[in-house]
């Protein structure tokens, strides 16, 4: 339930920011800004102890100021539940915040680079109480933007490498915390140009 809860407030957060991405470049930059919608799913593979790799989806949007620099926001989640000391634990994350980008044009037309911040959610299982922490996150990417349909969708994927922070939660009233970790993703991607 808690986890439902988290995804609506990450939806909704990612679609008001998202709004104010897409509506500030189209009114104030010249013609050649152009926002976008997109989506990811594939693996995110943490570097905590006890974990394996694991499905990750997303979505982010954002607005290109100009032709090559981009703002946005995202939204990536990934559940699963972890074998630890033999029981089944689950171990979930959620991502949200902001990012900037660069676009290159030319002969590497479709490639991107960027760096992303945020805020994150950690939820996970302490001596049989739910843990739940709320640690910054920040990270870099790379990825392709290959057209399909004109310029109006591209396919492509996306690599990014992102670092969680440690935070405090409390278990039946005793405080405890979740351990900073990082993880490598690899997604494929799609975006709607508007």
């Amino acid at each position: 339930m808690a986890f439902k809860a988290q995804f609506r407030t990450g939806l909704v957060y990612v679609f008001f920011v998202g709004i104010l991405c897409v509506a500030w470049p189209a009114g104030s930059l010249a013609a050649e800004a152009k926002a976008w919608l997109g989506g990811g799913f594939g693996l995110s593979v943490p570097n905590k102890s006890d974990t394996t790799a694991r499905p990750m989806f997303g979505v982010n949007l954002g607005a290109k100021l100009g032709s090559e620099f981009g703002i946005g926001v995202h939204y990536l989640s990934s559940s699963k539940d972890e074998d630890v000391s033999g029981r089944s634990v689950p171990w979930n994350y959620q991502l949200y915040g902001i990012s900037g980008s660069y676009h290159f044009e030319g002969e590497a037309k479709g490639v991107y680079l960027g760096a992303l911040l945020g805020m994150s959610r950690v939820e996970t299982k302490y001596l049989g109480g739910d843990l739940s922490t709320s640690p910054m996150h920040y990270g870099v990417f790379a990825g392709y933007n290959h057209p399909i349909a004109g310029e109006m969708f591209t396919l492509g994927g996306e690599v990014s490498f992102i670092s969680i922070g440690s935070a405090s939660g409390s278990v039946f009233g005793i405080s405890r915390e979740t351990d900073a970790f990082s993880t490598l993703n690899f997604l494929i991607t799609g975006k709607f140009w508007l």
